[in-house]
This record gives structure tokens, C-alpha cells and sequence, in this order.
């Protein structure tokens, strides 16, 4: 599943908008995580990732109440996933419900999201960010940052 990258405007210090299939698993997903989160009073969600080396993914989980109002992380959400079986020589791929804490859920998406629009970012130096469900927009959004080691080569002659 790859998204499709679009351009904001001419201006190239906007973010870069990716749009994904409404149809989808991600697309199905984001809209019954931000409507369980919406229905429940959140302002947001987020899901905090790290990684180097080969490996990484979501560290935390929280949710932005108004207020001091309780979030219950363990209430149960109906959610799809790929399921993948190797049969016959070929991969055959099914999609299924699953009912997952809300918890799970947003690590499950916040993973999936990151390396279908970040994919690798583990790999190497790594990267870090936030998967955030803002749900009075009504849009999820990622803050990512990559780590690279850089060089600068200088020669002088004297």
C-alpha cells in the first residue's frame, strides 16, 4: 500500500500531504480511531516512535483529555488487519476484523502509517517522531524527524 504524495502549493516549506485509499486497512483504521477518540471527548492522541540500528517503533501512548477527564486506554475498538498465508507457492492476503485495547490499536496504526510514509526510517542512524490524531481536525498527522551522520572532507595544502 502506497500512498500517494501531493503538493501543497508551489510553496516548498509546506509538508508534503500523503492520501491514503478511504478504502484501505490505514484508511478504515484512521477513520475509527479518530471517530472512537472523538466519541470519547479527546482533543488527541499520540504515539511517540524511536529507532536505530535496525529496529524501532512506538515507545509511548497518550491521550489529550479537556480537562482532567479520564481516558479508559483499555477500552476495546473493532479494527481491520492484512492477514498474510503462504499457500500454494504465493502469498494470499485477507483482510480481517480485530478487536484491540484502543491502545494497541493506535501503536498498530502509528506503526503501519510510519513505514508506509517513512519506510526504513529504523534502519541506519533512525529516526524519531509523532503519529498525532487531532481529532477536532479530524486528520492524523506525522512529525518526523530522520538522523544521519554527516562529514564535511576539507583538503588544504600549505
Amino acid at each position: 500500500m502506497t500512498p500517494e504524495q501531493t503538493s501543497n502549493s508551489a510553496d516548498a516549506t509546506e509538508p508534503a500531504r500523503y492520501v491514503i485509499d478511504e478504502a484501505s486497512v490505514l484508511g478504515r483504521n484512521r477513520r475509527i480511531l479518530l471517530a472512537t477518540l472523538t466519541q470519547a471527548g479527546a482533543i488527541t492522541a499520540t504515539a511517540t516512535y524511536v529507532g536505530c540500528g535496525d529496529s524501532g517503533g512506538v515507545e509511548d501512548v497518550s491521550v489529550e483529555m479537556p480537562t482532567e477527564a479520564p481516558f479508559d486506554m483499555a477500552a476495546l475498538v473493532t479494527v481491520f488487519a492484512e492477514r498474510g498465508v503462504f499457500e500454494n507457492g504465493e502469498w494470499q492476503t485477507t483482510v480481517v476484523e480485530q478487536q484491540l485495547s484502543i491502545e494497541q490499536a493506535l501503536r498498530d496504526f502509528a506503526d503501519e502509517v510510519i513505514d508506509v510514509v517513512h519506510g526504513g526510517w529504523e534502519n541506519g542512524d533512525g529516526g524519531s517522531g509523532k503519529v498525532i490524531f487531532d481529532c477536532h481536525a479530524g486528520m492524523v498527522r506525522i512529525e518526523h524527524t530522520a538522523y544521519f551522520t554527516d562529514s564535511d572532507y576539507e583538503e588544504t595544502t600549505l
